[in-house]
C-alpha cells in the first residue's frame, strides 16, 4: 500500500490531514482524512475496487477542492502497477516537493 500526504482543501476539515494511495489488497485508490486524535475517515476507496483510475480519484477530491499533483496522479499509476506494494516509499507532498515520511 502507498501513503502520500496532500494538502487538503481549507473548507474540507481544515485540521485533518488528507492521505491518499494505492491499496493492492483492496485493488482501489483511496483517500482519508487522518484527524490529529488518529480516527480516520474514508472519503473514497474503502471497498474494493471502488475507484480504479488515478484520474477518479483526482477528480473525487477536486470536487471538495483538494488538488492532487499531476506528477502523484503519474506516480500513483505507476504505483498500481508495481508487483509489490511493500517498498513503496509514503511521502509528504505537502510543500510541493515529496519528502520521506519518517
Amino acid at each position: 500500500m502507498s501513503r502520500h500526504l496532500i494538502a487538503n482543501s481549507v473548507h474540507e476539515h481544515p485540521d485533518a490531514v488528507t492521505v491518499i494511495g494505492w491499496d493492492a489488497e483492496l485493488r482501489t485508490y483511496f483517500c482519508d482524512f487522518v484527524f490529529p486524535i488518529g480516527v480516520a475517515r474514508p472519503v473514497a476507496g474503502d471497498e474494493p475496487g471502488e475507484v480504479e483510475q488515478a484520474d477518479w480519484l483526482a477528480s473525487i477530491l477536486a470536487g471538495a477542492g483538494i488538488r492532487i499533483p499531476p506528477v502523484l496522479v503519474a506516480r500513483l499509476r505507476l504505483e498500481k502497477l508495481a508487483l509489490s506494494g511493500t517498498d513503496l516509499p509514503h511521502l509528504d507532498w505537502r510543500s510541493g516537493e515529496p519528502t520521506p515520511i519518517t
